[in-house]
C-alpha cells in the first residue's frame, strides 16, 4: 500500500468512532419507518467497514480517492423487505428525509436491458440533515456519506448467491454457467413479482370479506381464519357476552378468541352462515346455562370466552356428546390443564340441571 492510501486508512481510525454514529443514527431511522408502516420486514442491519476490509479496497483502487469521504460506502445500511413493492414505499421515505447524493445513487432495478437479468438493488447515498439530527458539537455527523440499501428478500437471496460465486464479470465464468443464472436470476424475479401480486390478491379478499360481513351476509361465505375474525370485529358474541355479564354487573375482559375458530370447524361448520346460525340457535339456552353457571358466585369480572363457551357447551351436551367432549372443549380453548377435568364435570352437572342430557347418560361418564 503507497503512502496515500495509508494516509486515507489513517483518516479513517480517526473518524470510526463518527462513522460509528452515523451509522446508528441512520438505523434508528430506518426502524422508525418499519413501525410507522406497520409492516414486517426480513431485516435493518448496519454496519461500518472494517479496516481489513478497507485496506483491500484501497490496495485495488486507492488510486480514485483524494481522502477518506470521497468513499461512499463505509457506513452501509441495509433494508431487506419480504415484497418488492415494499422496497418503493422505504425509497419515498428515505427521498423525504435524508440527503440524497442523486449522482452516486444507483437504482440497480432499471439497469438491466429488457432481455437481461441480474443483481436488482436500490442503493442510496446519503446524508443526514440537521433537521434530523444536529450535534454542534460534532457538526461533522451532517456531512459523512453512507449508503442505504434496499432491496426484497429474494433480490437479497440473488445477491448472497451472486456473490458466493464470484460472479461479477461476463468473462470471470463460462457462458453456460452465466446463462444459468440467468435462467435462475428471472425465476426470481418471477417469484417475487407473483408473491407480490398474491398479497396483493389476498389483501384484496379480506378487504371484501369484511364488507360482506359488516354488511350481515353470510351465504357461501366459507369459515376460515379472515371470515372468522371478521365476523369477531363485527360483533360476533358480543351481545351474549354483554347479557351473560349483566347477570351480576360483571366486567367483560376481552381475550382472543380464535381457539374457538377449531371448536367449531370440529362441529362441522364450513360456512360463516353455519356458524351464525349456531349462535342465534342458541344464544338463550347459553344465556340460562350462564345464568347457573355465575349466579351465587362473588365474581367482578369474566371473559370474554364466557359467551362462545357457554354455546360450544350447550351445544355438545344437547347433542349427547358428553363429559369428555366437554372437557376436549377446554383442552383446545386453555390449553390441556389439570383443572379441565374438573370444570368439565362442573359443567356437565349444570347441563344435566337443565335437562340438556339425560341423569346417568353413558355418553358423559
Amino acid at each position: 500500500m503507497d503512502l496515500h492510501c495509508e494516509m486515507i486508512l489513517e483518516q479513517y481510525k480517526q473518524k470510526k468512532p463518527l462513522f460509528i454514529k452515523v451509522k446508528d443514527i441512520a438505523l434508528q431511522e430506518l426502524n422508525k419507518y418499519v413501525k410507522e408502516f406497520g409492516t414486517i420486514v426480513n431485516s435493518v442491519e448496519g454496519r461500518v467497514k472494517e479496516e481489513k476490509s478497507l485496506a483491500g479496497k484501497l490496495e485495488l483502487k486507492g488510486y480514485k480517492y483524494q481522502s477518506i469521504d470521497d468513499i461512499t460506502d463505509i457506513v452501509g445500511t441495509r433494508v431487506v423487505t419480504f415484497y418488492n413493492d415494499e422496497v418503493d414505499k422505504f425509497a419515498a421515505k428515505i427521498e423525504q428525509n435524508f440527503d440524497v447524493d442523486w449522482d452516486n445513487s444507483i437504482d440497480k432495478r432499471k439497469m438491466h436491458n429488457i432481455d437481461q437479468f441480474g443483481y436488482m438493488s436500490l442503493h442510496y447515498i446519503c446524508r443526514i440533515p440537521k433537521e434530523l439530527y444536529y450535534d454542534p458539537e460534532n457538526p461533522e455527523i451532517n456531512n459523512v456519506r453512507f449508503e442505504i440499501q434496499l432491496r426484497s428478500i429474494l433480490q437479497h437471496a440473488w445477491a448472497v448467491v451472486q456473490h458466493d460465486t464470484g460472479y461479477k464479470t461476463d468473462v470471470e465464468i463460462p457462458k453456460e454457467y452465466l446463462r444459468s443464472l440467468s435462467r435462475l436470476s428471472g425465476l426470481l424475479e418471477l417469484v417475487d413479482e407473483s408473491f407480490c401480486q398474491l398479497r396483493i390478491s389476498i389483501d384484496d379478499y379480506r378487504r371484501r370479506v369484511k364488507q360482506v360481513v359488516k354488511n350481515g351476509k353470510f351465504e357461501d361465505i366459507e369459515l376460515n381464519g379472515d371470515s372468522y375474525s371478521a365476523y369477531l370485529d363485527n360483533g360476533g358474541f358480543e351481545a351474549l357476552n354483554k347479557h351473560i355479564a349483566a347477570i351480576q354487573n360483571m366486567e367483560i375482559e376481552d381475550v382472543s378468541l380464535k381457539a374457538f375458530l377449531r371448536v367449531f370447524k370440529s362441529f362441522g361448520f364450513t360456512t360463516l352462515k353455519q356458524l351464525d346460525d349456531f349462535v342465534k340457535d342458541y344464544s338463550d339456552v347459553a344465556y340460562e346455562f350462564a345464568v347457573r353457571q355465575f349466579s351465587g358466585r362473588d365474581l367482578d369480572i369474566i371473559t370474554s370466552a364466557a359467551g362462545p363457551l357457554a354455546l360450544c357447551v350447550v351445544y355438545v351436551l344437547s347433542k349427547d356428546m358428553g363429559e369428555k367432549v366437554v372437557k376436549m372443549i377446554l383442552d383446545a380453548v386453555y390449553g390441556p390443564r389439570t383443572m379441565n377435568e374438573r370444570t368439565a364435570a362442573r359443567l356437565t352437572k349444570i347441563g344435566k340441571s337443565m335437562g340438556l342430557i339425560k341423569v346417568g347418560d353413558d355418553s358423559e361418564e
